[in-house]
């Protein structure tokens, strides 16, 4: 999903503000595609594709760019990626690393035709290879996942570390990773809590969570529960289900913030209600004790379910719930499991509302 959002964003801005080496049919633009550019700005895509398209046709690639935005995002036109995809073809075989980079998102996510993770892999690598910052990152992504060729994490370093020097969130986060773990470079607690601190400093939820960890166990950077707990808070704020645990055991045990069971039990209800089988324990938990939330008996029974269905299992809360559930409470959570497992909305319990 992270990819899709990312390729549609970037599409509406692309052919604007080209910052990459390309190459274009003639050097002076025509009036009428600047004018083209500022419809488009202005939200009059039929009147931008009539001006672009006479220039798209004779290969000018800015323009070929535009039709390719226009169609993949349905503006003026109706959506059709595999038409974005051609424009955006065009141009990139001019060159354009816009083009290239934008060509291999819609091969890799947009499911066209004739889509492949190889070619995506070459759209990227031609791109990447011009500077093109996205692209950088996503060819490392590849790379290191083995998508559309061998799988080489060394290479996959060197590509994220390229775009990491320059700024880019997505890279500093990725060649952490790599650098936490020692794959495709020799481990590096420090390096990796640097570069997820420059990550996370540009909101990236993931890198704020993963240095919250690092923080919490002084790994690679000086331990500070406080500052863990920022930075939890950073992350589960912007929905992260696993930041969003952790802020609730911070909670739960008075670490980095002043203990408090109703922030607590709001928290795991957060990560539980994203699917966190260790929330949904600890919130079953907290409704068995009555701690932060009224004591509710089936609450605690159908949050406790959920978690064993996540694979996290609490044999002593299930032994102390196992006298008060009576078959009503069994019959009521059965239930809310069967609508669940049919997609139906039933509202569990996360005593947050």
């Amino acid at each position: 999903m992270r990819h899709l959002f990312l390729c549609a964003t970037l599409l509406l801005a692309a052919p604007f503000v080209p910052t990459h080496a390309q190459t274009e049919v003639r050097d002076v633009e025509p009036d009428d595609l600047a004018s083209a550019r500022a419809a488009y700005l202005e939200a009059r895509y039929k009147e931008a594709m009539e001006l672009a398209r006479p220039h798209a046709e004779r290969g000018h690639a800015e323009a070929q760019m535009l039709l390719g935005s226009l169609y993949t995002n349905g503006h003026g036109v109706t959506a059709d990626t595999d038409e974005g995809a051609r424009w955006f073809s065009l141009a990139a075989a001019q060159g354009n690393a816009d083009a290239q980079y934008l060509y291999g998102m819609l091969l890799e996510y947009g499911g066209v035709k004739g889509a492949s993770s190889e070619k995506a892999r070459e759209s990227f690598l031609a791109a990447a290879r011009q500077g093109h910052l996205p692209a950088q990152t996503e060819l490392g992504m590849m790379l290191a996942a083995g998508n559309g060729g061998p799988k080489d994490l060394a290479s996959a370093a060197d590509w994220f570390e390229t775009a990491a020097a320059q700024g880019d969130a997505n890279a500093q986060y990725y060649l952490a990773t790599l650098l936490a773990r020692g794959s495709g470079r020799p481990a590096n607690q420090a390096e990796a809590a640097r570069l997820f601190t420059l990550s996370a400093d540009q909101g990236h939820e993931e890198a704020n969570y993963r240095l919250g960890l690092m923080l919490q166990d002084g790994a690679g950077i000086e331990k500070d529960a406080v500052a863990a707990a920022r930075r939890f808070r950073a992350a589960a704020e912007r929905g992260l289900p696993d930041a969003q645990a952790s802020l609730g055991l911070a909670y739960l045990n008075g670490e980095g913030v002043e203990r408090n069971d109703t922030f607590a039990a709001k928290w795991f209800a957060e990560a539980a209600l994203r699917g966190n089988a260790q929330a949904q324990e600890h919130l079953a938990r907290r409704f068995f004790l009555g701690q932060g939330v009224t004591r509710d008996i089936t609450a605690a029974l159908l949050w406790h379910s959920l978690a064993e269905r996540g694979g996290i299992t609490d044999e002593t809360l299930k032994n102390a719930m196992e006298p008060e559930i009576t078959p009503e409470i069994r019959a009521r959570v059965a239930r809310q499991l069967e609508k669940l497992d049919a997609g139906r909305p039933s509202s569990p319990s996360t005593g947050a509302d």
